[in-house]
């Protein structure tokens, strides 16, 4: 009796294991750079600061500690983060130093990211970016180098640690969908001698390089996907190309302000896919043989722009990825057994101010405004004003800012709510897609 009490307990069980084990899918979103302060820039913008975004619908929501360690001496941290670190913590749950891509700080061993462990367990997956494909956050789940700027053999970056170029490892992961720019990347050559390109179509990838080849490809389809040289073009400018500057004074160093601008589209981004166009195509793509798939999309220039004090860049990139959350929400409600997960690797400069005040009524002098300084005007006819104040050449340093995260679909969706550490991600997502 006892026996067939056991032989009854063990199919139950076992029938029991495969009704729970359904595929699972995570669809990652990371706003690189995309810190409270850009997020408010684009509302104020587009909405006059109100609720207009996707993201505000998103109700279960957290805000994020973001750290790295210092590269001189790891036992030490730093409170602002970069794209390499911040990838590999969200991608390995362990924090390294700046420019180090899934590697330990302290000698460079590797770490498996949740994008192996899922190729693993027979997971499909993809990336999508608008930054060169071998950029700091792709390459954090899928290669592993102590110098982030290793994309390819003739790299002096690649020489400083003895790193095999990032191109070369994203290929050999074979990875189902990779998507964004490079396609300088395609003539660069590889360690057999042979090109990029050659190697890539050995290993079964269609390459294409053109928007309207790229929509006509057929699902399934293992695609490397490169449409511009380096990073792809933003979908907005500032007037004239301008971004922000150093305010204009009259002879006693009294402000001049600037007339509000309005912002343009890019001339540039015209022939390019959109972001929300490469991450459908890479969730059909995904889908098309049930076996479960992590997907991590980037909205790379939201922070480029910041970089280089470009208002109009952030804002136009902000709205694209907003747009691309909103798809994989949709993907995630028509399919189920989906989380989204919308997140940034680190905080940008950009302050949201109007003009600075003068308590006595006198005149705004050139030192109360010692940074670089643009005036938009808002959709709904306000004046925004943006500043960027972090470093006095033309490259804005990251800030230490706590930086958001939304979820939809997760079983363990307060794993994420409240104050969380910036490594409590990886571990939620290996909770949801493995268990």
């Amino acid at each position: 009796m006892s026996r067939l009490i056991t032989i009854i307990f063990s199919i139950f069980a076992t029938f029991t294991s495969v009704a729970v084990s359904s595929p699972k899918n995570i669809i990652l979103l990371i706003g690189d750079g995309m810190g409270y302060a850009e997020i408010a820039l684009t509302r104020a913008y587009e909405f006059n600061g109100d609720e207009g975004l996707f993201i505000d619908t998103m109700k279960n929501s957290g805000s994020v500690i973001v750290k790295q360690l210092m590269i001189d001496d790891p036992s030490k941290i730093e409170f602002a983060g970069e794209s390499a670190s911040g990838g590999t913590t969200i991608s390995t749950g362990n924090r390294t130093s700046s420019g180090r891509v899934a590697v330990r700080a302290e000698d460079g061993a590797h770490y498996k990211t949740i994008l192996e462990e899922a190729q693993e367990r027979g997971f499909k997956t993809g990336l999508v970016t608008t930054s060169i494909i071998t950029d700091a956050t792709p390459a954090s789940f899928a290669a592993h180098a102590q110098n982030r700027y290793c994309f390819i053999q003739s790299s002096g970056a690649c020489n400083t640690h003895n790193d095999t170029p990032i191109i070369e490892q994203m290929l050999d992961h074979n990875v189902d969908v990779m998507l964004g720019g490079g396609y300088n990347l395609l003539r660069a050559s590889d360690a057999e001698g042979s090109t990029i390109k050659k190697k890539a179509e050995n290993l079964g990838y269609t390459i294409v390089t053109e928007r309207q080849n790229f929509l006509d490809l057929k699902q399934g389809t293992k695609t490397l996907g490169v449409f511009s040289n380096g990073h792809m073009p933003v979908e907005w400018v500032g007037p004239g190309g301008k971004g922000a500057d150093l305010v204009k004074v009259d002879d006693n160093r009294v402000v001049i302000f600037p007339e509000a601008a309005v912002c343009e589209i890019n001339p540039s981004h015209e022939g390019m896919p959109r972001l929300e166009e490469m991450s459908k195509f890479a969730l059909e793509n995904l889908k098309n043989d049930g076996a479960g798939f992590f997907l991590m999309i980037e909205g790379a220039s939201i922070d480029k722009q910041a970089h280089i004090a470009k208002p109009c860049g952030t804002i136009g990139e902000m709205l694209a990825f907003d747009r691309t959350i909103r798809i994989a929400v949709e993907f995630a409600k028509e399919h189920g057994d989906t989380a989204v997960i919308v997140t940034a690797d680190h905080g940008q400069a950009t302050q949201v101010i109007y003009k600075p005040e003068t308590y006595d009524g006198s005149p705004i002098r050139r030192d109360l405004i010692p940074g670089l300084y643009q005036l938009l005007l808002t959709k709904g006819g306000h004046e925004l004003g943006a500043y960027y104040g972090t470093n006095n050449i033309n490259d804005q340093s990251h800030t230490g800012v706590n930086v958001p995260i939304y979820t939809y679909g997760m079983d363990n969706a307060e794993d994420l709510m409240g104050v969380i550490q910036q490594t409590e991600i990886y571990g939620a997502m290996k909770e949801f897609l493995f268990n």
